[in-house]
């Protein structure tokens, strides 16, 4: 389907972009909304099986394809559930990993190399009921890839990780490439509710902010808070970045039995 965004430079205002039903998007005068997914919304259900499926939304005719992929004995599931979103439930073995990943980029009505060097890319991910069940050791990934890789472990996977720091009370974070991950960057109390935000600068260099409820925040590059995941090199005179070249994917990993639910999806420029 064609989609053209469209903004009001006056009230900040946008409207046309991708919607599966989403709430209004966050004024700004320079942010331009490209895809709101609202994954309460949904007209599919029905657990997904592992594999390539579209997902389609109740109140507009947007869709979105996605992969679901386990790892390693993973025996989670995925069920996209009307009000609820898609419920993740992480399954019982706990040296696994378990991925959905959002083909997102055909949602933009462009994606061109001068687009991402042109602006900013900001990618919201609305995660609720956040639960580590199995203590130092439950994870949560939410990272980019290039656009034909589906997996979290394996292309050009940056991603934000926040881990069980095994007291009950409190998180661990880290940033991670593929299988290699950061010294820790931080320990936090678990927020059970939060948005993820994947900036991605140029087409090439991503960073994360992690924002505690479910308000889409505005994007802050740079900020002291923000976990650098980092980015890939370019060659002299290259004319493709990593994260466009092949068009940009979107993933979130239950690890080792995390339990939650991703509400929404809300990507933007700025």
């Amino acid at each position: 389907m064609s989609i053209v965004p469209a903004f009001n430079p006056t009230t900040g205002a946008s409207g046309g972009p991708a919607s599966g039903g989403g709430g209004p998007a966050p004024s700004a005068p320079s942010r331009v909304t490209l895809a709101d997914l609202n994954f309460k919304d949904m007209a599919t259900a029905g657990a997904l099986s592992v594999g390539s499926h579209t997902l389609a939304f109740q109140s507009s005719d947007t869709t979105v394809g996605v992969d679901w992929t386990q790892f390693s004995g993973g025996n989670a599931t995925v069920t996209p559930t009307n009000t609820d979103g898609l419920v993740l439930d992480g399954g019982t073995d706990t040296s696994s990993g378990n991925t959905i990943s959002f083909d997102v980029d055909p949602l933009f009505a462009s994606y061109t190399v001068s687009d991402v060097r042109s602006k900013r890319y900001a990618f919201h991910v609305v995660i609720t009921g956040l639960s580590y069940p199995s203590a130092n050791n439950s994870l949560i990934f939410v990272g980019l890839n290039r656009g034909n890789v589906t997996t979290h472990n394996s292309g050009n996977a940056r991603m934000f990780w926040a881990e069980d720091a095994g007291d009950g009370a409190n998180e661990e974070i880290r940033s991670r490439k593929n299988t290699n991950s950061s010294a820790l960057q931080r320990t936090q109390t678990i927020k059970t509710s939060r948005v993820i935000t994947l900036i991605l600068t140029d087409g090439q260099m991503i960073e994360a902010m992690d924002t505690a409820g479910t308000s889409i925040p505005v994007p802050t590059p740079g900020h002291a808070d923000n976990i650098v995941c980092g980015g890939e090199s370019l060659g002299l005179g290259s004319d493709a970045p990593t994260y466009q070249a092949n068009g940009v994917r979107l993933f979130v990993c239950s690890g080792d039995t995390a339990d939650f639910t991703i509400e929404r999806l809300f990507v933007e420029t700025f």
